[in-house]
């Protein structure tokens, strides 16, 4: 009796769901299958430094999880969702988004009108904010992500990284806009950027014909240490310019190699650059102005010759975070801002 009730009771269970099945649908057209509607048909598999992953159609919430990122969204003409910053702040950690971002993001805030969500410092992005924000794709850096960081970030969104060291911006770039699928702004980025080295370089022309070989240094506080600056994107356009980088005699060409104040005399350089920060001010723009201050009043540095010519230049080195196209932009403005007294 028993088993004779249960049946019809899964007779009749069975009947109301195909029933509510049924009212549901009303007259709608069945459902067609995933794989033809419009977002898988633009599904795409990118490659990058971390593997392949699967993006389909076109996010709309993207978190940036560094101002190199942020930089080339940017230039392809996408705001971020949300962002991890360089440098930041206490109080700005406070802050669940950057609700002034042409004060808060430095040359890249300008072209942000959105408040993105604020997903901390970028060497520790927050997860939960992350989690929060629910991204349709995520983006960062390859050094930021260990294959277990990377796996919990792809837990929360398809992750995709890029490594700088493997082509520079102008390969990073391309992989950033396939996952964007903003082929045509990426062609028009490049075209710009391209046009701005060559219009840079023709005005620029006298400056390097007499003023050939550029020292370019990096530092925070002269006193405690001052090193060559070469496998960076100042270097980089210092060379598509045409200048010619000076190394200490018998030094190999690193990217990198620490000098002391007494040493910089003994090189031949028409022009030093220093793209300058300061240790004890981080977030603002005072890092170069303190270095220049510094400089001053070092009396070995005063007896180099291209300093009493005046030709002693300091850049911003929070622009060594961006490095992308838009970064390039803005320095090859401070290069031309700079050398224009030199132009005869």
């Amino acid at each position: 009796m028993r088993k004779t009730e249960r049946f019809f009771q899964s007779v009749l269970l069975f009947i109301l769901i195909v029933f509510l099945s049924w009212s549901c649908s009303g007259n709608s057209p069945p459902m067609q299958p995933e794989a033809t509607s419009p977002v898988s048909a633009n599904c795409r598999m990118i490659a990058h430094a971390k593997g392949q992953t699967e993006i389909c159609g076109v996010p709309r919430q993207v978190a940036a999880l560094s101002p190199y990122i942020l930089d080339m969204m940017l230039s392809l003409g996408v705001e971020p969702a949300g962002y991890s910053a360089a440098d930041v702040t206490s109080d700005l950690l406070r802050q669940s988004k950057f609700d002034q971002p042409s004060q808060q993001i430095p040359y890249l805030g300008s072209r942000i009108t959105t408040q993105p969500v604020n997903l901390g410092d970028r060497h520790s992005p927050s997860l939960e904010a992350l989690a929060q924000l629910d991204p349709d794709v995520i983006l960062g850096e390859d050094w930021q992500g260990s294959q277990s960081q990377y796996e919990l970030l792809s837990q929360i969104a398809p992750t995709v990284l890029v490594d700088d060291e493997a082509g520079g911006w102008q390969q990073s770039i391309r992989v950033v806009a396939q996952v964007l699928d903003r082929a045509a702004q990426l062609e028009q980025t490049m075209a710009e950027y391209e046009a701005h080295i060559a219009e840079v370089r023709q005005q620029l022309a006298p400056v390097t014909e007499k003023y050939p070989r550029v020292l370019l240094l990096s530092s925070g506080n002269l006193k405690r240490e001052i090193r060559t600056y070469y496998c960076s994107e100042f270097s980089r356009l210092l060379k598509a310019l045409g200048f010619q980088l000076v190394r200490q005699k018998g030094n190999s060409p690193e990217c990198s190699s620490q000098l002391s104040v007494e040493v910089l005399p003994q090189l031949n350089a028409d022009i030093i650059m220093v793209v300058a920060y300061d240790e004890t001010e981080q977030g603002d723009d005072q890092g170069w102005q303190a270095r220049r201050r510094e400089w001053s009043k070092i009396p070995t540095l005063q007896q180099i010759p291209v300093t009493r010519a005046g030709r002693v230049y300091f850049i911003d080195a929070r622009l060594s975070t961006m490095r992308g196209p838009l970064a390039a932009n803005v320095i090859l403005e401070l290069y031309l801002d700079r050398l224009a007294p030199l132009i005869r």
